[in-house]
């Protein structure tokens, strides 16, 4: 779920793009040449990805493969979410400009989160599980991020944000099973890095 055009205060706005900025621009100064495909790519995929939207209660919800991308780009997942959320809102209106930073943060923060939930224990636990919960565990991050944007703008947006994240919790679920299926899959073809 984006958040809209219009919808967050000035502060929740300001306060996000100076979180966000020093993180893209910490990306853009480490992107390697050879990684400048990978993370565009990466963009793609979500963009594309999150396009697809699934009907829920009274709201809807979009695929993000977060855990993905945290897994595949690491810090640079900020930059590839950033370009793919920009490009949404100003394509196809998903989102919008004045709630950029904070879309970047919720999705970029729930890949980070895949990325160290996979790096810590990618060799401690059963695969099975770690590639579930690298799934799972974003997309509630991210929901979680939603409320609290929503929230910090106008507490009459409670109600909303409580139901953004329970909205996000089946999405979890099955994000968290795809993740499983696609961890095995690359597996089996000997990926390196999984």
């Amino acid at each position: 779920m984006h958040i809209s055009e219009g919808v967050l205060s000035t502060e929740v706005i300001g306060v996000s793009s100076l979180i966000l900025a020093p993180l893209i621009v910490n990306s853009i100064r480490k992107l390697d040449y050879e990684d400048i495909s990978k993370v565009a790519l990466v963009s793609a995929l979500f963009f594309v990805v999150s396009t697809i939207h699934l009907p829920i209660g009274v709201t809807s919800v979009h695929f993000m493969i977060l855990g993905m991308i945290g897994v595949i780009l690491g810090w640079h997942s900020f930059m590839a979410l950033f370009m793919a959320l920009l490009l949404q809102a100003l394509l196809i209106g998903f989102g919008g400009i004045t709630s950029l930073a904070v879309n970047t943060l919720n999705t970029g923060i729930g890949a980070m989160v895949g990325y160290y939930l996979y790096l810590f224990f990618k060799d401690k636990m059963d695969k099975t599980i770690v590639s579930f919960l690298v799934g799972f565990v974003p997309i509630l991050v991210a929901s979680v991020g939603i409320a609290i944007g929503l929230f910090f703008s106008n507490d009459e947006f409670l109600t909303v944000a409580k139901v953004a994240v329970l909205a996000h919790f089946p999405l979890a679920i099955i994000e968290g099973i795809m993740m499983v299926f696609l961890f095995r899959t690359l597996k089996k073809y000997q990926i390196k890095g999984i």
